[in-house]
């Protein structure tokens, strides 16, 4: 029987890349702020953001699991740059 708990999505994207991608694109503060407003569509209680429409679009293509690491990811200060 297939499993029906996971959302269509791009298994193979993973959470690592996308929080690359906002890292490269935006810088880690405008990045970290997405991830905040991701972090509201993976509690169920997005709030009102400018980031808003971006975070769910972001939500939608990584699914529940794959947002909820992205969203800790973020929150782990050894992810912050210059950590390493």
């Amino acid at each position: 029987m297939p499993d029906t708990t996971t959302a269509d999505h791009d298994d193979s994207e993973c959470y690592r890349d996308v929080a690359e991608a906002l890292i490269a694109e935006h810088g880690w503060e405008r990045a970290t702020f997405v991830a905040t407003a991701v972090r509201g569509f993976v509690y169920g209680l997005p709030a009102p953001s400018p980031y808003r429409d971006t975070a769910e679009a972001i939500y939608e293509r990584l699914g529940w699991e794959q947002a909820a690491l992205l969203a800790s990811w973020f929150r782990d200060a050894r992810s912050r740059p210059g950590r390493h």
